[in-house]
This record gives C-alpha cells, sequence and structure tokens, in this order.
C-alpha cells in the first residue's frame, strides 16, 4: 500500500471515529494533516479527488458500517445486494472529501491558511446528504466549545476545526510558511479558539441560571420497545397498542404523555375529533397526550388519498387539539425519488407516491403556554427546521419522536441522539427524545444528555424539563455564517477564474 493510500485512509479513519466512541472526538483536531501531506506530493488533480473520494468511502464505510445491517434484515435485501447498496451510499457520501480534497489542492491553503476551512463549511452546508451531518458533531462530549451553536449553528465548530487542522500541517510540513507568518496565524487561530471556549465557558454559567429560574414541565416518555419484526404485522397489532398503554396506565403526577413515532399503528384519519377509547390510554385529568400515527387525508383506497407521518395532540378525554405532519421525508424509506417518472418506464409496475410532506412548522400547543415542536424521525438533524419552529412559531419545547429499531443493536441510535443535541443547543430549548426502542431521553438547553432509558426494554422516563423563552442568535439570524462563508468561497473561486483568463490574454 502506497504512502498516499496510507494517509487517505488515516484521514477517513481518524474522522469516522469520534462518531463511534465519542471519547476520541481529539483525533477530529488532526483528521485532515494527513489529507494535506498527500495533496501536496506529485499527482494529476484526478488522482487527487479519488484520494479524497477513497478517505470519505472509508470514513463513510466504518462511521455508518450499521447501515448494511438495516438494507439486509430490515430492508430485506439478501448478502451481496446489501452489501453493494451499502458501498453506493458510500460512494456518494465521500463526495464531499473528494470535492474538498480537489479545492484544497487547486488553490492551497490561502491567506492565514482560510481557505481549507472556507471550502469545507461551504460543502458541510450545501451538499444534500442523506443522512445529515457535521464535522462539528464529533465534538459531542466538549460542552466548551460547542456552546458557539446557538450564535452559527454547527458551521462555527466546523470551521475552527478544519482552520486547526490546516494549521497544525502548515506548522509540520509545509516549507513554503515563514516562521513570522506560522506564528501570525497561529495567534489569530489560537484567539478565535480561546474566544470560542470562553464564550462556552460563560454561556453555560449563563444559561443554566436561566434553566434554575424557567418553569417546568413534567413529562413521561414511554419506550414500547416493540420488535422490528411484528411492528405493522396485523397479528400483533392489538397486542403492541396494549402494551403501550399498560405502560402509560401506571403514570402519575405527570403534565405530558409521549409515545414515540407511529407508536399507534393503525391508520388515523387526519381530521379526527375524537380518540377512540379503545386507542385512548388511561390518563390522569390535565394530562396532554402525544402520540405518532400513520394518518390520512381523503377516502382510503381511492385515488387522491394522501398519507403522513404524524404526530397527534389529545387531551385526557381523547379529544385531538391539534396534529403535525412531517415535513422532510426519507428517500426510499417514506417516498421514492421520481416515482411518477419511473412509474412510466416499460416493465416497471406502478410506483405509488408514498407519504406526502406536511405544511411548514405547526406546533401542538399545550395549556399553560406550552408549544411543542414536534420532530418526526431524523428531522431532529436538521438545523434549520428546529430553528424556524421556534422563530416562526414560538416553539418553546422541542420533541422527538423516532422508532430507531431499523438500526438493531449499533452505535446508531447513539449517533442519532448525539448529533440531535446540537438542536437543543442553537435553540436553547429542552429536547425530550421518545424512541420505540432507545435512545429515550432529555437533552437540556447546555446540550447535556440526561439519563436514557435502556435500549431495547420498554419502561417509562420520567422528567421535569425547563420551558425556555427569548430567542438565541442563531434562531432569529439563522445560517448567516454559512451564507458568508459561501459567499467568501465563491468570490475566492470567482477571483482564481479572472486571474486565470487574465493570464492567458
Amino acid at each position: 500500500m502506497s504512502s498516499k493510500l496510507i494517509a487517505a485512509f488515516l484521514s477517513g479513519i481518524f474522522l469516522a471515529a469520534p462518531f463511534l466512541f465519542p471519547v476520541l472526538f481529539p483525533l477530529t483536531w488532526i483528521v485532515f494533516v494527513p489529507l494535506f501531506w498527500l495533496l501536496r506530493q506529485p499527482g494529476s488533480r484526478r488522482q487527487v479527488f479519488l484520494y479524497g473520494w477513497f478517505a470519505g468511502v472509508v470514513a463513510n464505510i466504518f462511521g455508518f458500517y450499521w447501515l448494511d445491517y438495516t438494507i439486509r434484515v430490515f430492508g430485506g435485501f439478501p448478502y451481496g445486494a446489501s452489501e453493494l447498496i451499502f458501498l453506493v451510499f458510500s460512494a456518494y457520501a465521500a463526495l464531499p472529501l473528494a470535492l474538498f480534497a480537489l479545492l484544497v489542492r487547486l488553490f492551497g491553503l490561502g491567506s492565514f491558511h482560510l481557505l481549507p476551512a472556507l471550502f469545507w463549511v461551504t460543502i458541510e452546508f450545501w451538499f444534500p446528504y442523506l443522512f445529515p451531518w457535521h464535522l462539528a458533531n464529533s465534538q459531542s462530549q466538549f460542552l466548551f466549545l460547542i456552546q458557539s451553536a446557538d450564535l452559527v449553528g454547527p458551521y462555527g465548530t466546523s470551521f475552527i476545526l478544519v482552520w486547526v487542522n490546516t494549521t497544525l500541517y502548515a506548522a509540520i510540513f509545509s516549507r513554503r510558511a515563514g516562521t513570522r507568518a506560522l506564528v501570525r496565524v497561529g495567534a489569530a487561530m489560537s484567539a478565535l479558539l480561546i474566544a470560542t471556549l470562553l464564550y462556552g465557558h460563560l454561556r453555560l454559567k449563563s444559561v443554566d441560571a436561566d434553566m434554575r429560574a424557567a418553569r417546568t414541565l413534567s413529562v413521561a416518555a414511554i419506550q414500547g420497545s416493540i420488535d422490528i419484526r411484528e411492528k405493522w404485522n396485523l397479528a400483533y397489532l392489538e397486542r403492541n397498542l396494549k402494551s403501550y398503554q399498560e405502560i402509560t396506565k401506571k403514570i402519575q403526577g405527570v403534565s405530558l404523555v409521549i409515545w414515540p413515532e407511529t407508536a399507534v399503528e393503525a391508520w388515523v384519519p387526519e381530521n379526527i375529533a375524537q380518540l377512540p377509547r379503545e386507542v385512548l390510554p388511561e390518563l390522569q385529568a390535565d394530562t396532554s397526550f402525544i402520540f405518532g400515527a400513520r394518518s390520512f387525508r381523503g377516502k382510503p383506497a381511492t385515488p387522491g388519498v394522501k398519507a403522513f407521518n404524524s404526530a397527534f395532540l389529545v387531551d385526557a378525554e381523547g379529544r385531538v387539539l391539534s396534529y403535525y405532519h412531517k415535513q422532510v421525508l426519507l428517500a426510499f424509506g417514506e417516498y421514492i425519488p421520481f416515482a411518477a417518472a419511473l412509474s412510466k418506464l416499460p416493465g416497471l409496475p406502478p410506483i405509488g407516491d408514498g407519504f406526502t410532506p406536511g405544511d411548514g412548522p405547526l406546533t401542538l400547543d399545550l395549556p399553560g403556554g406550552v408549544k411543542a415542536a414536534s420532530l418526526i424521525c431524523y428531522e431532529d438533524l436538521m438545523p434549520a427546521l428546529a430553528r424556524r419552529f421556534v422563530a416562526e412559531k414560538g416553539a418553546n419545547l422541542l420533541v422527538n419522536l423516532t422508532n430507531d429499531a431499523w438500526f438493531g443493536d449499533t452505535v446508531a441510535p447513539w449517533q442519532h441522539a448525539r448529533l440531535s443535541q446540537w438542536r437543543a443547543i442553537e435553540t436553547r430549548r429542552s429536547l425530550v427524545r421518545v424512541t420505540n426502542t432507545g435512545l429515550t431521553t432529555v437533552i437540556n438547553p447546555k446540550g447535556e444528555i440526561g439519563r436514557t432509558l435502556p435500549p431495547f426494554s420498554s419502561g417509562v422516563l420520567t422528567a421535569k424539563v425547563e420551558i425556555m423563552e427569548g430567542e438565541s442568535l442563531y434562531v432569529r439570524f439563522g445560517d448567516w455564517f454559512a451564507w458568508l462563508v459561501t459567499l467568501l468561497s465563491l468570490g475566492v473561486l470567482l477571483w482564481q477564474w479572472h486571474s486565470s483568463a487574465r493570464e492567458k490574454v
């Protein structure tokens, strides 16, 4: 194996490792040093692109290893086919790293070694990942660092990580950089890092004070632990529902009971006014109830009927107060891209529309002014979506209803929880995660992940969660930092194009 291939492999492993074992988060601070080294070695642009792509494939194969299990066991694909699909996914998800490597090779490190950080954040902001993640997510245990998310989202931490990587590489390997220049770059980078850590220290203290002063809501999150092979099976439908009802029957003294995504497996009319008694669990008076279910609009089994992945809010008497339809659907899981066009191809059977995305953010409004943003499935991975709930609808509580049983007994449910951690910091809201098989937990507005129910066990997690008000800078202004970085990156590309054009004249 060549030294270049080893370098690319190391970058891929360093990138994946913290997502598997969070204690290894320091590896992200050197993840690109091997990659930058190989980029400065002789070789064509095509080779550079392929080395970056190889590093990305390695990162995805190791970081998302569980996807092969999900495709094979729950997707129903045989050995060989599942691995092929997984490799195709890994090849696609590796493209950002390949493009990043190519841009760094073409344009170098730039003034103050900032270009790689600009390019990385731009790619991270715009690339359509199937499972959205950011380099910053590797720092889930470094709470002092990631508090800047309430200013700039995850992109500020990603920017710092890449800048540190670039400066370390230049200090170790780059002979072109003079000592004075390196000192200036190191001083600027260190100033930003120290300022970020100081902000995190002060912000943790101020948010802690705000949490102590905030009113609280007592919640009970129900983890039913329904085996994925029994879910959607008509033979188990009644038993699955009763298991949730039996657990809920024992709960006392809470204001809100929450069941996870599609806990009610029967189809529910979108405009239902009263939940049937056979579905409604026994609730104490003044207790609100949020549950996930599949719902429909129109007449079943007729053209034009619409299906939704939904969350409903009802009171203790079963009166339906409001509902929310999932807005961001999972490709191939909840809908087939280009289904209408594919159905017209000869030899293919008609392909259904799948689920329909819901309209804009709609909160589930509880008594006492509590406005819950119901993020269904992997909607809690999207910074812009949670921000819109708070900015446009005044949500003061985040609730994630999900079913991660598809991933089996792997690291994936833990990864999901750590990715969602950022939504609590960005919005400074409590986030209650309610899952079928885990991880059911509460993430406080500081981003601290609290007690969790054991995975693949049924139980109740009760907690008092802070109802926070106000808007963070990120909620108010959104991805202003990512847009600024994008404009700077485009400016660099245009300037380079202009300079090249002038040289040819």
